[in-house]
C-alpha cells in the first residue's frame, strides 16, 4: 500500500496547483491514500471551507492542521462535522473539531491522527505525548494502522515523538517549518518517519511569504504584512510503502511535482 503526505499548503495558488494535478499524480505513482497539511491553504490564516473541500475534492483523503487551524472562526463548524478534516488533538477538549479520525483506505482502517508539539510554538497544548498515548489506548482494537502528521517546530521533539511511538504509529510525517528534510528512515520497528515533508506553494520567496517582507521583518524588528510568494507553485512530500499485514513500512521515497 502506498501512502502520500503532502507538506503544508501555503496559500490558495497551491490548493489550485494540487487541483490540477494530484489525482494525475495519484494515478501515475499508485497512491492509495492521501494526507495533506491544510493548516496554512488560505494563506497563514487557517484554511475556509471551500478550500477545504476543494482539496478533498482534488484527491485529498484527509487533511491535517497546525498552529493557525483554529484562527478562522468560519472553518469550526466544517470542523465539527467533516471527520476528514483535523486539528490537533492536544487542543483542549471543549475546541471544535477533533484531533484524529479513522478512515477506509483499500479495505483497511487507517486511524489519522494529528498533534502539535510544544517547543517553540504557540500556543502552548496539551503534552504530545501523553495526548497520542491516550488517543492510542482509547482506539485499541477498532484500526488495522496509524498515520501521524506532528506539526512541530524543533526537529528533536519531532525525533522524540517518531522513536517514542516506533512501531505503534507506522507513518510519522513531521510538518510545519515548510522546509524537506532528507531524513528519511525506517526505525527498528517498522515506522516510517521524516523530520519535516515541506510545503506546497509558490517557490519564489521565503517559505511560501515574499522575500522582502521577511527580510524587512528580520532586519527591522518591525510588523509588516506578510505577502504570499511568487513565482512557480510545488509540491514536496513523501510516499511510504507500508505491509498493512506486518504493520511495517517497506520503503521511503521523497516526491516533488
Amino acid at each position: 500500500m502506498k501512502i502520500l503526505m503532502v507538506g503544508d499548503v501555503t496559500d490558495p495558488s497551491g490548493v489550485q496547483y494540487l487541483k490540477e494535478r494530484l489525482w494525475e499524480e495519484r494515478k501515475r505513482l499508485g497512491i492509495d491514500f492521501v494526507a495533506v497539511n491544510a493548516e496554512n491553504a488560505s494563506f497563514i490564516g487557517g484554511a475556509d471551507q471551500i478550500l477545504a473541500e476543494t482539496l478533498l475534492e482534488a484527491g485529498a483523503d484527509v487533511l491535517t492542521g497546525g498552529n493557525h487551524t483554529m484562527q478562522r472562526l468560519s472553518i469550526h463548524s466544517f470542523l465539527e462535522n467533516d471527520s476528514r478534516m483535523l486539528r490537533p488533538l492536544n487542543y483542549p477538549a471543549a475546541v471544535p473539531g477533533r484531533g484524529y479520525t479513522v478512515l477506509d483506505a483499500q479495505g483497511y482502517r487507517v486511524l489519522v491522527l494529528n498533534a502539535m508539539g510544544v517547543v517553540h510554538m504557540e500556543p502552548t497544548l496539551d503534552n504530545p505525548f501523553y495526548a497520542i498515548d491516550r488517543v492510542l489506548d482509547r482506539e485499541e482494537g477498532h484500526y488495522d494502522f496509524a498515520i501521524l502528521d506532528f506539526h512541530a517546530e524543533a526537529a528533536g521533539e519531532k525525533g522524540a515523538i517518531a522513536h517514542y511511538f516506533d512501531g505503534r504509529i507506522q507513518i510519522i510525517a513531521g510538518t510545519h517549518t515548510h522546509v524537506p528534510t532528507a531524513d528519511l528512515q525506517i526505525l527498528p520497528k517498522g515506522t516510517g518517519f521524516v523530520t519535516d515533508l515541506g510545503m506546497c506553494g509558490p517557490t519564489g520567496g521565503v517559505l511560501g511569504i515574499n522575500a522582502d517582507v521577511i527580510i524587512e521583518r528580520s532586519m527591522l524588528h518591525l510588523p509588516k504584512k506578510y505577502e504570499a510568494a511568487e513565482g512557480p507553485v510545488s509540491v514536496d512530500g513523501v510516499i511510504f510503502t507500508l505491509d498493512p499485514s506486518a504493520k511495517r513500512v517497506t520503503a521511503i521515497e521523497r516526491i516533488k511535482f
